[in-house]
């Protein structure tokens, strides 16, 4: 081999390592926020979630295929949604920057998932595969306490959105969503927000002119 090919491609795979140790930070950062974390602990993270860059309107997850994964967000945005009875998209959730994303119970359970995983925006996640999360889990204590915490915290919002959607009206829920979204809401189109309500496109724009006015 080239000696000068072997040193770049030396140089390359330091450069790749680098930058992924770099998007890791990102997650060992906010794990540190509910715990402890000993070497341990991050070097399992660095080894376990892989880097994966994704495209606009790149589909992770298809319905009726398993979920094998569970994705963080680096930089980017995700959804899960379905087609309900009537054909129509329905955006179940919509995960950004430093969120987890995945179709928990088909990733628990390993049955068919009913919603697919989109990416919004080209993006940078971490993924770990479901047979790699549960030895996380097995074996550091620190990981089980954070996965507890995340599953509190997805079973508290599907909660509350369940009262969301079913207590407020049109009007009601467009002005919540601008609160709770307003840093990714211009990222989003009219037509993903309004499957997120659960109103129509036109719906929403009438229900957010008329709050601007």
């Amino acid at each position: 081999m080239n000696p000068e090919n072997y040193t770049f491609r030396i140089f390359f795979n330091f450069i790749l390592k680098m930058k992924a140790m770099k998007e890791h930070e990102t997650l060992i950062h906010l794990a540190k926020k509910y715990t402890e974390l000993t070497n341990d602990d991050e070097e399992m993270i660095q080894r376990l979630f892989v880097v994966k860059n994704v495209e606009k309107n790149e589909i992770l997850l298809n319905a009726g295929e398993v979920c094998n994964h569970l994705y963080f967000v680096v930089n980017g945005i995700l959804r899960t949604f379905h087609l309900n009875a009537n054909g129509t998209e329905f955006t179940r959730l919509i995960r950004k920057e430093h969120q987890f994303c995945t179709v928990l119970l088909s990733f628990l359970e390993k049955k068919s998932s009913v919603a697919t995983i989109q990416a919004l925006e080209k993006g940078t996640l971490l993924m770990i595969s479901s047979q790699d999360f549960r030895k996380l889990t097995q074996e550091s204590e620190i990981a089980q306490k954070i996965y507890t915490k995340t599953l509190e915290d997805f079973e508290n919002f599907h909660l509350k959105r369940l009262e969301f959607l079913t207590s407020y009206s049109p009007k009601e829920k467009t002005e919540i969503f601008l609160k709770e979204y307003l840093d990714i809401e211009p990222r989003l189109t009219d037509k993903v927000i309004a499957s997120y309500l659960q109103i129509t496109p036109e719906t929403y724009c009438r229900c957010k002119k008329s709050l601007e006015s």
